[in-house]
């Protein structure tokens, strides 16, 4: 099992087509959840389980990212670190792309 980013009820070839990797679940446990744990995020700990982003969540989320960052530079090391750092890079780049309609939600899980 995987969690990773969609966009629900796509209307169009683009958000069909969308989707962003996050991490495997044997990786989200491994890091993800003691760092979610350390730092109490409360929107990272949603993604194990799946949860709906909206556009006005946006900021929220990638601020919990932004701190999954810093967490990862001090406590993680070598091939780990970097895919860890890949991944969230690519969650801050591209989730915002995914509310070029109005009204779209995303799904993380």
């Amino acid at each position: 099992m995987s969690i990773a980013v969609f966009i629900v009820d796509p209307v169009d070839d683009f958000e069909r087509s969308f989707t962003i990797p996050v991490a495997t679940e044997s990786f989200y446990r491994q890091y993800w959840a003691p760092a979610i744990a350390d730092l109490d995020l409360q929107w990272l700990a949603l993604f194990e389980n799946g949860v709906d982003v909206e556009q006005e969540d946006v900021p929220a989320v990638l601020g919990e990212v932004s701190r999954l960052k810093e967490w990862a530079r001090a406590n993680m090391h070598g091939d780990d670190l970097e895919h860890m750092l890949r991944r969230l890079e690519l969650l801050e780049a591209e989730l915002p792309k995914a509310y070029r309609r109005g009204g779209a939600v995303v799904y993380i899980g």
